[in-house]
């Protein structure tokens, strides 16, 4: 258990790195919770509990300066305690709520700690001395690495039999709203997006997907598949239009400078 906590810790290390770095999406839910079911060898409840977070957790996103609650370590967190404890779903979004808004809190102290760093490494840069700026970014990747890691060792190794417990204890009315609002809660996640999503000229996509999944029993690849070709028309037709548009405002120019040359400048 150890091993396989430390394995989690480190992970969700990783993931953390990932929301700072390259954006492979190991921060999202649904990849984090895939990894973590593999560790723990049940990759089917994985997998459920991780896609039932990430519906829930969709429209979560930093705006400005807003930390939101941390998505990974409550996403880590959730489907461990959901596999360990037998919870399932239920378990698994009980314990991500309350990780994540920990966590959040975490997030914000070593963030306002990262900007004694950058005040540090302005004095640095008026020496000179640059080598000294990179060490001061690889210690504050370190921070951010142990913002998640730290947490989720403790609630993985250590808060497994409790939760066990707490569940043999929780009534089984209080389980039931569980299970019942981790079905509800993904559908605001979902409705979320959906209002991002219908936009200008996006919805008439939106009611095609619907009306090819519904009514014609489409599955999901054929679907992503067609959405690809009409995503490629789409972008062609508005290139055409852009450069159509420039041809244009090119020959009223053109026409313009033309006028002026033959008819002479006025002076």
């Amino acid at each position: 258990m150890l091993i396989k906590a430390l394995l989690i810790a480190l992970w969700a290390g990783i993931c953390s790195w990932d929301q700072f770095g390259p954006h492979l999406g190991f921060r999202k839910p649904l990849l984090a919770g895939f990894v973590v079911g593999i560790i723990l060898g049940d990759l089917k409840t994985g997998l459920i509990i991780a896609g039932t977070l990430e519906l829930m957790w969709l429209g979560v996103n930093n705006v400005g300066a807003y930390q939101p609650p941390d998505v990974i370590s409550g996403s880590i967190v959730g489907v461990a305690i959901g596999i360990l404890s037998g919870g399932g779903e239920a378990a698994g979004i009980a314990v991500a709520i309350p990780v994540s808004l920990l966590v959040q809190q975490i997030s914000m102290l070593i963030m306002t700690s990262n900007i004694s760093l950058v005040h540090k490494a302005d004095k640095i840069a008026e020496t000179g001395d640059f080598d000294k700026i990179d060490k001061l970014q690889y210690l504050g990747a370190i921070f951010f690495f142990l913002s998640r890691a730290v947490p989720v060792f403790i609630a993985v190794y250590l808060g497994a039999p409790a939760v066990e417990y707490v569940l043999k204890i929780v009534p089984e009315s209080i389980m039931s709203g569980l299970t019942i609002a981790s079905k509800i809660i993904p559908a605001v996640g979902l409705a979320m997006l959906l209002m991002m999503m219908i936009k200008k000229n996006m919805w008439m996509f939106l009611i095609l997907g619907f009306t090819l999944t519904t009514f014609l029993g489409l599955p999901t690849i054929a679907l992503a598949l067609i959405g690809a070709c009409f995503a490629g028309l789409y972008d062609l037709i508005m290139c055409k239009q852009d450069s159509g548009s420039n041809t244009n405002e090119t020959a009223v120019v053109n026409g313009n400078i033309d006028d002026d040359y033959e008819g002479g400048l006025d002076l």
